[in-house]
């Protein structure tokens, strides 16, 4: 990972950085060197001892000049290397070539991964060699040559019958207008945020039938998947106490700073004050009967959309990430809706 060491790094370029390193692993597509070799200057420790055979000539040919036939070249090396990644893009497009100088090619394209069209560029130096990570001109701040545009939000479409909705917690009857499922992590402070300024309102909205998938970032919050497991368990046991419980969780825990041993007390208290038997839902938290359904989901989700970060909407197949407001959601519901893309180039 490249860190900024000048304030007039941009967030464009460390977003660019980052997506580059996501794509390329280091050095996987790098050329040995990225210099011309130099016939008057040898290494010492390259040098032929006596009785020793002189190093092969070097009979590399270039590639040629041709924009045209190295894009059709280098195309299926970088598809390969997003397939060998499990990068989930789609929609691979070859932008206009660009001269940096009389040295250098680069040819930018651009790839659409979860809610963003990313671009990116490689390089060609010297008709022979390829570099796969952004060029920073030293001389512009360390800017990226060429310039390209940071990431951009795209329309996103994902049906909800991708998702087996109906084995979470919902509210609203089934054919309703509008479906808006969210993935939320119960110490996502987000999430907790809408939970208390704008789920009340969703769920009163008789257009609406809003459903809940727990989407638990486990390397980052130590306690969601407990709380996803836990809450699930109680749905599974006691339907209607879902809603009564989840709410007590974001809004009367403060999960981050709690260890697992602290919250049995506090959930063991949420499941007696909802009329949840104990011991049914003790006996499926010890045998994570819901973590294959909340798994299945997550990986349904980031196999189409990446990885992306809670609170997450699906608001009538339309995919919004990051907070929105009840007001945002329902303009979102009254606009046209985007046809479903399909399929990798």
């Amino acid at each position: 990972m490249i860190l900024a060491s000048s304030r007039q790094f941009s967030k464009h370029f460390i977003a660019t950085a980052t997506a580059a390193l996501a794509f390329f692993q280091a050095g996987a597509m790098i050329s040995p060197s990225i210099f011309p070799s130099d016939s008057n200057v040898v290494n010492a420790a390259e040098t032929p001892k006596a009785n020793q055979a002189a190093p092969a000539k070097d009979t590399t040919q270039e590639v040629g000049t041709d924009p045209a036939s190295l894009q059709a070249r280098l195309k299926k090396v970088i598809l390969d290397s997003l397939s060998r990644q499990r990068i989930p893009y789609k929609n691979f497009v070859w932008l206009t070539p660009k001269a940096v100088d009389n040295a250098i090619l680069a040819l930018p394209f651009s790839v659409d991964v979860g809610a963003q069209k990313i671009v990116l560029p490689v390089y060609v130096i010297n008709h022979r060699y390829l570099v796969t990570t952004p060029l920073l001109d030293i001389t512009r701040h360390y800017s990226v040559v060429p310039s390209i545009p940071p990431p951009q939000p795209i329309a996103l479409a994902l049906p909800s019958t991708d998702f087996d909705i109906d084995s979470f917690p919902s509210t609203g009857k089934k054919d309703a207008p509008h479906i808006l499922i969210m993935f939320g992590d119960e110490q996502c402070g987000a999430c907790r945020r809408w939970n208390r300024q704008e789920e009340e309102s969703v769920r009163k909205d008789p257009s609406i039938r809003f459903v809940y998938i727990p989407y638990p970032q486990v390397t980052i919050h130590k306690n969601a998947l407990t709380a996803a497991i836990f809450e699930m368990c109680a749905f599974q046991e006691k339907p209607s106490s879902f809603w009564t419980i989840h709410d007590q969780i974001d809004r009367r825990v403060e999960m981050k700073n709690i260890d697992k041993a602290g919250l049995t007390p506090i959930f063991s208290g949420f499941m007696i004050q909802a009329g949840v038997p104990t011991a049914k839902v003790k006996k499926c938290m010890d045998e994570s009967r819901p973590l294959e359904a909340i798994s299945k989901a997550g990986n349904e989700l980031g196999a189409k959309i990446g990885v992306p970060s809670p609170p997450i909407f699906i608001i009538d197949g339309q995919v919004k990430e990051g907070y929105m407001t009840y007001a945002q959601i329902k303009q979102t519901m009254s606009m046209p809706k985007t046809p479903v893309a399909t399929g990798n180039p």
